[in-house]
């Protein structure tokens, strides 16, 4: 079924310990994030396909925002388990992420030149796709020595 979908991805710049380095406890029990004055926000419009096989959910389209053109993303996700989400991108960028509420996963993140190691810490997953078109995923993500970031992307699709 083909959809227009609504993306916001917002950064703040978050300053204190790295993430790679703190045991998933401690980032739990932090209720709030120290921030710093830096920051940046992306919206995005446009079309894509939602599928299933069995219980698994596809959302494909194609990135079109500046240094992203030729990236496909697919955000994936397990009827069962749909705080768990799987964000694919190929392409002039190929990257895997994933996010799980309360947990942190080491992931990969290339840019063509090298890839980088990162770090995503989801403090928050709230995936109403099939039932309110809309997915909220608030997560702290770091390339190991640099700055991490605290992103909230929030997702939004209507059937045409």
């Amino acid at each position: 079924m083909k959809y227009r979908i609504k993306t916001k991805t917002t950064q703040k710049d978050y300053k204190g310990k790295s993430i790679f380095d703190r045991a998933a406890d401690e980032l739990m029990i932090e209720e709030s994030f120290s921030v710093m004055d830096s920051e940046g926000t992306i919206e995005t419009s446009l079309y894509g396909e939602l599928d299933y096989v069995g219980d698994t959910y596809t959302l494909c389209y194609e990135e079109e925002t500046e240094g992203m053109g030729g990236v496909n993303t697919e955000v994936k996700f397990d009827l069962n388990r749909p705080e768990e989400i799987s964000i694919t991108r190929t392409g002039a960028i190929d990257a895997f992420m994933y996010f799980e509420k309360g947990k942190r996963h080491i992931c990969v993140y290339n840019t063509g030149i090298m890839p980088f190691e990162i770090c995503i810490y989801a403090k928050d997953v709230d995936n109403r796709l099939l039932t309110d078109g809309c997915l909220e995923i608030n997560y702290l993500i770091e390339i190991k020595g640099a700055c991490a970031q605290k992103t909230t992307f929030k997702m939004e699709i209507e059937k045409v």
